[in-house]
């Protein structure tokens, strides 16, 4: 049944909110943000992975390797006042987003949101702190160096792992590699092969609970680097959903 009268749906969102019954994610405003997010919603859907990921009002969310903040500010949104977005960046991203961080995060206009620079050595991430963390199109960057580069995995995941609540989710999306590809394409074409990402993951203390189709592209045939204008913005990704044992 489609729900036409705007009042009507006024009233069942706010009953939702009174009632702490959790609003779906992929009803949330993404008006009045950047022309260039808004852009990047018609390859990422990022209400709908938001949505797939399970996060509510109230909840405590890393963003890994957070990048610019595209996902930190939606995230602000589904998570409320009462909740907060922790985006996590190392200085090597700084020549690339800080502009972009800069004008997201100026005059305070997401105050749930706390930019923390750290790096792999230590990232401080703290303890049993997140519900959910978002590891979106990085995970593959864990796989190799890189002169100014050093955010293996085997320094970072422990970390990740300590610092999720028992049964906290962590999403990863990433580029995929062609099959029998490992992590050879991590630094030449930034892909990674979808069946290593789950071994590695469950052999580290996740189980792997599901996974969408929503970002695949059956065109790309994995063989070229991400940012080739043939696949940019639109590589065929995986989306897995894990949850820490």
């Amino acid at each position: 049944m489609l729900l036409n009268n705007k009042p009507l749906l006024s009233i069942i969102g706010t009953f939702l909110m009174l009632t702490g019954i959790p609003i779906q994610a992929t009803n949330i405003n993404l008006s009045g943000r950047s022309e260039a997010d808004m852009k990047r919603d018609l390859t990422s859907k990022p209400a709908e992975i938001i949505h797939f990921a399970g996060v509510k009002e109230g909840d405590k969310v890393l963003d890994l390797l957070g990048g610019g903040g595209y996902y930190s500010e939606i995230l602000s949104r589904v998570v409320g006042n009462k909740g907060q977005v922790v985006l996590q960046i190392p200085k090597a991203y700084l020549p690339y987003v800080d502009k972009e961080l800069e004008q997201r995060l100026a005059y305070n206009r997401l105050p749930n949101v706390k930019k923390l620079l750290s790096e792999a050595p230590e990232l401080n991430l703290g303890t049993n702190q997140f519900d959910s963390i978002f590891l979106v199109m990085g995970y593959h960057d864990m796989f190799f160096e890189d002169k100014g580069w050093d955010f293996g995995e085997k320094m970072v995941m422990p970390q990740v792992i300590k610092s999720l609540k028992s049964g906290g989710k962590l999403i990863i999306i990433d580029h995929a590699a062609q099959k029998d590809h490992g992590i050879t394409d991590t630094k030449t074409l930034h892909r990674i092969e979808k069946s290593f990402v789950e071994s590695s993951l469950e052999k580290q203390g996740f189980n792997l609970i599901k996974e969408s189709t929503i970002l695949k592209n059956t065109t790309d045939d994995h063989s070229l680097i991400v940012f080739d204008p043939k696949v940019k913005s639109k590589t065929d990704r995986f989306v897995l959903l894990f949850q820490k044992q």
